[in-house]
């Protein structure tokens, strides 16, 4: 460079020192030997300043130049500041996720919950990878808000994406109360807001009688399906059945077989008393040579959430091949015909608790059994199907009519 670059700000200028051992060291203009590679730099007002480079290359040199001209500017100076500060802070989505699926191990103890965290998770890091966002700062609310109004969020029930939607919201609003985000891009995106229906349907005992005749000829998605009707569990709690859980307990002269097990999703314990037959055959149920013996569903090496998919998964494929389609939910259309709800997995569990629920069980009782702490999951979702509870409360009004004094 024979004669400085200069801007109003001052000037700049790349140059090669050349090493006594240089060909070329007589040669002012001669820079593109390995030897070394300096600035000069004035800015207005200052003195000069001369100072070397990490790189032997002209090209390099002149480019390093060139920036540090620029940045004689005190505007440009500035706006660069701020963006190499900004780079210093960006933290990667991955990075992000990790701190959080961390900070909610240390906040509950739930493997459920656990579970569906990182299930969010993964969600999340799929969607920024297709729209190309590499930092978790780069995430703003019009992509938030475009990907929760798409086709992946739409597809599911109201209530499950409110819930699935809450996880996310929560997941941001650490990054910003750690500090991670200047801003929270999530907060005025509301999850939708469940219209109080009923999202799953108990399968009548037509509907049961089609899927056991379907699955007949397979003894292991047979044995499945019926911890599914003799238990009321999720798929999940299914899967990790093991049969050394049943004990016989003692009730007067009388031993009754009681399954016990803790929901993965709550961390609450079931308690399930048994048919004698349904008892045996929860406890005669055996697994492949692959199978632990003391989980017969489990697959070793498989992760539990992808062994529950892949579960559920062959569980509605006998549901469809039995052509079982859908259930009726209690509530109606504008019409006044039962809404229905498409048939899926899930729908065992209600299908033992409705059934239990008929047979005469108190709420209590069958909270109980389903792992709930309370009887309002029960009250809500599953006491709707079953008329004898209705009447039993009429016959306990009028039976307080009656011995009500006259004229009271």
């Amino acid at each position: 460079m024979k004669a400085d670059q200069k801007t109003a700000h001052g000037s700049c200028h790349a140059y090669t020192r050349h090493l006594t051992s240089c060909p070329h060291r007589r040669e002012k203009e001669y820079n593109v030997c390995a030897c070394p590679k300096w600035i000069y730099l004035r800015r207005k007002g200052e003195k000069s300043r001369r100072f070397s480079l990490e790189t032997p290359s002209w090209q390099e040199a002149q480019e390093i130049a060139a920036r540090k001209l620029e940045e004689l500017n005190p505007t440009v100076a500035e706006a660069r500041k701020k963006v190499e500060e900004r780079k210093r802070k960006l933290v990667t989505v991955k990075d992000a996720c990790d701190l959080w699926i961390e900070a909610t191990k240390s906040r509950t103890n739930r493997s459920g919950t656990r579970e569906q965290n990182s299930v969010m998770v993964k969600k999340f890091m799929a969607w920024a990878g297709d729209q190309g966002i590499e930092y978790v700062q780069d995430v703003t609310t019009m992509l938030l808000e475009r990907w929760y109004r798409g086709a992946e969020w739409t597809r599911y029930a109201d209530l499950t994406r409110s819930q699935r939607w809450v996880m996310v919201r929560s997941m941001v609003r650490y990054w910003f109360e750690r500090g991670i985000l200047d801003r929270d891009p999530i907060a005025v995106i509301k999850p939708i807001r469940a219209n109080g229906d009923h999202v799953q349907g108990p399968y009548t005992d037509q509907q049961v009688a089609a899927i056991l005749k379907q699955v007949e000829d397979d003894s292991r998605l047979k044995s499945f399906v019926a911890v599914l009707l003799h238990t009321g569990c999720d798929v999940v709690d299914a899967v990790l059945h093991d049969p050394a859980r049943i004990e016989d307990v003692a009730i007067g002269e009388r031993l009754v077989p009681v399954y016990r097990y803790r929901r993965t999703k709550t961390g609450v314990e079931a308690v399930i008393p048994l048919a004698i037959d349904a008892a045996q055959e929860m406890r005669s149920i055996t697994g492949t040579a692959q199978n632990p013996e003391m989980m017969p569903f489990r697959n070793p090496g498989v992760e539990l959430i992808t062994d529950s998919h892949n579960w559920s998964q062959k569980v509605k494929a006998a549901i469809n091949a039995a052509g079982v389609g859908w259930v009726e939910l209690p509530t109606r259309d504008d019409r006044g015909r039962p809404k229905r709800k498409p048939a899926n997995t899930k729908q065992f569990r209600h299908t033992a608790a409705v059934r239990w629920l008929r047979e005469g069980q108190r709420p209590e009782d069958v909270a109980r059994m389903l792992g709930h702490v309370d009887t309002a999951m029960v009250r809500r979702h599953y006491a709707p199907w079953v008329k004898e509870l209705d009447k039993a409360h009429i016959s306990r009004v009028v039976g307080n009519w009656a011995a009500m004094a006259p004229g009271e």
